[in-house]
């Protein structure tokens, strides 16, 4: 099975020139952990919760998306089985990924959207398992 059969395709985003407020209050309306962030369609970031707390709330409430966004962003491919989305998954220590073709978003793929309908549970109990972990830096 293929991320493309799996992801969801209508993917709320924002801009490198939102204000984090803004970002962080359209994630708590939406009940999300992490937005990515376009430029011109292309994905140049993500913002998560955690950047949020940790680069922002202790700076300024008026700090831009691309002040505090996660630029190194690891993405997948519509057509990568969803057995390797789930390794990447474990191997960066992600619940979540975007799904890029030709340089622009077309999807994200969640764990959860890994885990239904249970084609690669071993995989899938593994990459459970290693996000959980401390990091190793």
């Amino acid at each position: 099975m293929n991320v493309k059969d799996v992801m969801s395709k209508e993917v709320v985003t924002c801009n490198p020139q939102d204000y984090v407020n803004e970002v962080a209050d359209q994630m708590r309306t939406l009940d999300i952990g992490c937005l990515p962030v376009l430029s011109n369609k292309k994905l140049v970031g993500m913002i998560t919760d955690r950047d949020i707390v940790t680069r922002s709330v202790a700076k300024d409430t008026k700090s831009k998306v691309e002040d505090v966004m996660t630029k190194s962003v690891i993405s997948v491919s519509p057509e990568d089985s969803t057995a390797e989305a789930s390794i990447i998954m474990a191997r960066n220590q992600v619940r979540r990924l975007p799904v890029v073709e030709n340089s622009e978003l077309v999807g994200f793929v969640s764990l959860a959207d890994l885990a239904f309908p249970f084609p690669h549970a071993q995989e899938i109990s593994h990459a459970m398992e290693s996000i959980s972990e401390p990091r190793k830096y």
